[in-house]
């Protein structure tokens, strides 16, 4: 499965030591230049920037359509535009994206989108991860934000409540 990234989803992973989950889940994933620069340039020395640097699962790829990206950028942020865009020109099976705007805007561009979350409670049903529980409120603790109202979702639908 070729996945496009932006970077919340690689960072929130990698702080809390469990970048793995995303990879068992993907065969290729591919960042935009943006989300790059952003967690391994700009992040240099911050958790996640090695990580992401020195795996070979993960591949950096340029969104070509710089018109569209910069449309999309009046709205949301340049690794969410460049995401998006991507994840079109590759055609790309899947984009994790937890913003809740760039999640509309991507699926109002037709692509199949999902989430950190998502991802937690699919990695639970093939047995990689024993409880979504201890890692969500792991990602609370190290500044995910998550609502009361999701955090239970994502508990019921994992079948912990």
């Amino acid at each position: 499965m070729k996945v496009v990234c932006n970077s919340s989803t690689l960072i929130a992973l990698a702080r809390i030591g469990h970048l793995d989950i995303l990879q068992k889940q993907v065969d290729v994933l591919v960042i935009p230049m943006a989300v790059y620069e952003d967690v391994v340039i700009k992040g240099i020395g911050k958790t996640g920037a090695a990580e992401a640097k020195e795996a070979k699962w993960i591949e950096k790829g340029e969104a070509s359509d710089r018109e569209s990206v910069q449309k999309l950028n009046t709205i949301l942020d340049l690794g969410e535009s460049e995401a998006i865009v991507l994840a079109k020109e590759i055609k790309a099976d899947m984009i994790i994206l937890d913003e809740e705007k760039a999640r509309k805007i991507a699926i109002s561009e037709g692509l199949k989108v999902t989430g950190l979350l998502a991802f937690l409670i699919h990695a639970k049903e093939k047995g990689w991860i024993m409880e979504v529980k201890p890692l969500l409120d792991e990602l609370k603790v190290k500044g995910f934000f998550m609502g009361e109202d999701l955090y239970f979702d994502v508990l019921q639908k994992a079948k912990e409540i």
